[in-house]
């Protein structure tokens, strides 16, 4: 990197005096102007020196009264910034074109069978838990459920386009309101693929285990962790092999689900529709004589449930070739719409309500045995499919996880050995590593009775979709200029909130402890994460509390130790730098930026990077804007940096590998319809204001 240096350190502000012409005529009220008074010719003494003073300390410093009593404070301030001009060089530059060419992007069926698989799956497991609550009125239910979804898919579609990047609502949320909210929603999805992960490896384990004779030694609890170990190396892979799995399972299941669903046409036309006859004229099969509105209600608030993996493929959109996304949500609710009311239909026209609700569990396993006339090959053959296909859940929530978490470290709220890559498949592997010990230490605290799990995964589920609804609308009313594929109504989006909202009530009305248990989980991996987001806050909270006991007389070479040791830690937290992509020179933007740093993140440097292709284009008041400011924090070093090239995400590359700091920690305002990039072209960059 070539800079060529024009600190500010050494610069002062030259003045210049322009006398009048003595041969013109003095204006009579000046000849009679008195001298200047002492005090006048004082203040003009005080002026000369505060316009030639230079700055003769290497750091910033501040009269203010320190809140360390006994201890320094030095530590707090920064040094001077400074102005200088960097040079890129072309090989940078064409280095992001050439990395862009090789990594390996996925196709739409590819990308679908990955989201996919856990929402074609989810038939086999809400079906029956939506007829216990709904009785006949299931597939009326499971119908609203599908009409929900196609707003929610509109919806997904834009908050994914206006800003492609891996991450879910937890990025879009980080570039629409400020860190910690995207942090609490990033708790959300990370319960929701925690909870996907376990529950769908021991569910698979247990419908396995309840059509087959397993061995002694080979238990459900066992079988899940083997599950669980085995997905995980698969994983380790990489996405595009892990994809070829998830597209063989997903073509099984979807000619699995056509089978079933012909199957059981064909014994309608023999049999006829006297068993869906005497299910409606049967009985409300409501304990407390519900009414038909509340029961379909009810199965609203279950068979949402039964879409769990819609939101999924948001997490990896970074590796789908451009413009496959809007296509894989068309593909997802295609599936969707096709198999879960029609398959919920065919269960109440062949089978017996009273029957669906004793086999909740296994409901198109008993639907295959009825398609048949009996016959036990195709309930088998469900059963095969259901086993493997759970299993590919499993992999679903991996892949979502490390998505989510790869983000989530390059932001810098967890930590960045997340971000080490595997040298042989370029797979994150200590992100699948520790979300496998995670998920075998929960199954294993809960003694393999995923009861509390399934509360917590409705829950986390709900809230993470409802949080696609909250996202977009931030993005209309923040980030209105962002382009997108498509738009959707405001008052969809709320509507749509609302309907998730009152499921996720309804859920927890249906069963009070999903509330207990969804707190317990949610409040440990909040602390955990928030810990993580505060933890420069915590080191100075330390400090403080170190300087109130006032150890420094009694124990002066222990409390230096405990000073320093201190003071380390805030200093490497502190030391990485945020860069600024600066056009303008007005001073509000310019402070607007800074104070958004301060309050999200934790950098004792801030660099205002300006791009510019002509001399006269480069505002004249940006570097006297930039002292000013440079001066007004003094905790803050604020360098200014020009740069003659044009605004691209290949010179933003550069910039990022020259600088040697990570595009999530470069921040920009919001492009308007006319930029010709897309805001998923730069690879991670934030936005923070309009």
């Amino acid at each position: 990197m070539k800079n060529r240096h024009n600190s500010t350190n050494s610069s002062s502000t030259d003045i210049s005096i322009t006398e009048k012409d003595s041969s013109k005529e003095l204006k009579p009220d000046s000849a009679q102007r008195p001298p200047p008074s002492f005090a006048e010719s004082e203040f003009h003494q005080i002026q000369r020196v505060q316009l030639t003073k230079s700055r003769a300390n290497l750091l910033k410093w501040s009269n203010v009264p320190s809140r360390y009593l006994n201890l320094s404070n030095t530590w707090e301030f920064a040094g001077w910034g400074s102005t200088y001009y960097m040079e890129l060089e072309r090989s940078d530059i064409d280095h992001y074109t050439s990395e862009f060419e090789k990594k390996a992007l996925l196709g739409k069926w590819r990308a679908t069978s990955i989201a996919g698989n856990d929402l074609i799956a989810s038939v086999l497991y809400s079906i029956g838990p939506c007829v216990v609550q709904a009785g006949k009125y299931a597939p009326i239910s499971m119908l609203i459920v599908a009409l929900l979804m196609y707003p929610m898919k509109r919806i997904i579609t834009e908050v994914a386009t206006a800003m492609p990047l891996n991450g879910g609502t937890y990025n879009a949320l980080l570039n629409s309101t400020t860190k910690s909210t995207a942090a609490i929603a990033a708790c959300l999805s990370i319960l929701d693929y925690l909870a996907t992960c376990v529950v769908s490896a021991s569910t698979a384990s247990a419908y396995l285990a309840a059509e087959v004779d397993l061995p002694n030694q080979l238990s459900p609890f066992l079988l899940t962790i083997v599950i669980l170990i085995g997905f995980s190396l698969i994983c380790l892979l990489g996405l595009k092999e892990s994809s070829t799995l998830t597209l063989s399972i997903f073509t099984l299941h979807s000619v699995t689900m056509f089978v079933v669903m012909l199957m059981s046409f064909i014994m309608w036309g023999k049999m006829g529709s006297q068993t869906l006859i005497d299910n409606w004229k049967s009985a409300v099969p409501d304990a407390n004589g519900a009414s038909p509105a509340v029961m379909v209600l009810k199965g609203v608030c279950i068979g949402l449930l039964g879409v769990t993996g819609f939101e999924s493929a948001e997490n990896y959109i970074e590796d789908l070739k451009p413009g496959t996304f809007p296509k894989v949500m068309n593909n997802m609710f295609g599936f969707l719409f096709a198999l879960n009311a029609p398959m919920t239909l065919l269960v109440t026209v062949l089978v017996p309500v009273p029957v669906i609700m004793a086999n909740a569990a296994n409901a198109v396993s008993v639907l295959g045995e009825y398609a048949t006339g009996g016959d036990r090959w195709l309930r088998i053959w469900i059963m095969v499919d259901a086993v493997i296909v759970l299993c590919a859940g499993v992999l679903t929530g991996l892949i979502g996880a490390i998505g989510l978490v790869q983000r989530m470290a390059s932001d810098g709220i967890l930590p960045k050995f997340f971000l080490i890559r595997n040298r042989i498949t370029g797979s994150y592997q200590y992100i699948i590593l520790v979300f496998l010990v995670l998920s075998i230490t929960l199954y294993a605290i809960v003694g393999g009775d995923t009861t509390s799990l399934s509360g917590v995964f409705a829950v986390a589920f709900l809230g993470s979709l409802s949080t696609f609804a909250v996202a977009n609308i931030m993005i209309k009313y923040k980030r209105g200029r962002l382009p997108r594929l498509s738009k959707e109504w405001l008052f969809t989006d709320i509507l749509t909130l609302f309907a998730l909202l009152g499921s996720l009530i309804g859920n927890v009305i249906i069963d009070p402890e999903i509330a207990e248990y969804f707190v317990i989980y949610f409040v440990v991996v909040l602390l955990v994460v928030l810990a993580m987001l505060k933890r420069c806050w915590l080191w100075k909270l330390s400090y403080w509390l170190y300087d109130q006991m006032n150890l420094s007389n009694r124990f002066p070479v222990f409390s230096e130790k405990v000073e320093k040791f201190i003071q380390g830690h805030i200093k490497k937290i502190r030391k990485s730098p945020i860069v600024f992509f600066l056009k303008t020179d007005e001073p509000h933007v310019m402070n607007k930026a800074i104070q958004y740093i301060k309050k999200n993140e934790d950098a004792g440097c801030i660099k205002f990077i300006h791009f510019y292709q002509r001399l006269d284009s480069v505002p004249e008041d940006l570097e006297a804007n930039h002292r000013i400011l440079d001066a007004i924090y003094p905790k803050i070093q604020i360098d200014l940096i020009f740069v003659l090239e044009e605004f691209t995400p290949a010179t933003v590359d550069a910039v990022s590998r020259q600088l040697d700091i990570s595009k999530s920690q470069m921040f920009m305002a919001c492009p308007g319809t006319n930029f010709k990039y897309s805001f998923g072209d730069f690879g991670g960059v934030r936005i923070i204001m309009l």
